[in-house]
């Protein structure tokens, strides 16, 4: 893994080109509140598709769980941003690896709540009772397995569709 210490990451490890993914959890400084989390989205949809990045977040009771892909020369801004936000805190990398292709190529940035999450897979909503900080590995696993079916889901609507 490239870390250099803490959240610091040695993106000149990957090829420039190389697509890659970086997954993280942290948690927030503060009670975010609904407008202050749609201000967050509305920022991160836009320096994403500017950026070629995409991805997925996932925030409940006080803590972030996001996924980004993209370029190393794309993330690594991103993630210096994401470092020196101050309504971020106890920052842990999940994962950051080489991708063969994007999971998320159809999102900017795709949000999910602990309530939205649960209804694609009811079997954990009695995990998220407690919050998400006592399941970053498991949470990673569900961004990962719920958006990648709910990105397929997409592509074959979109491919799907017809004039009528």
């Amino acid at each position: 893994m490239p870390f250099l210490e803490d959240t610091q990451i040695d993106f000149s490890s990957f090829p420039p080109e190389q697509l890659i993914e970086l997954s993280y959890i942290s948690k927030s400084t503060n009670d975010i509140g609904i407008l202050g989390l749609m201000n967050l989205l509305e920022s991160a949809v836009h320096r994403n598709k500017d950026s070629g990045v995409t991805g997925v977040l996932f925030y409940d009771n006080g803590v972030f769980g996001q996924i980004l892909e993209g370029s190393p020369v794309a993330i690594a801004p991103i993630w210096a941003s994401i470092c020196a936000d101050p309504r971020h805190k106890d920052i842990e990398i999940l994962d950051i690896d080489k991708l063969p292709k994007r999971r998320f190529n159809n999102w900017s940035m795709k949000f999910y709540g602990s309530e939205e999450i649960s209804k694609y897979v009811p079997s954990l909503k009695m995990g998220l009772k407690d919050g998400v900080a006592n399941l970053p590995r498991e949470i990673l696993t569900l961004m990962r397995s719920v958006s990648s079916g709910l990105s397929a889901q997409v592509d074959q609507f979109q491919g799907g569709q017809t004039g009528a």
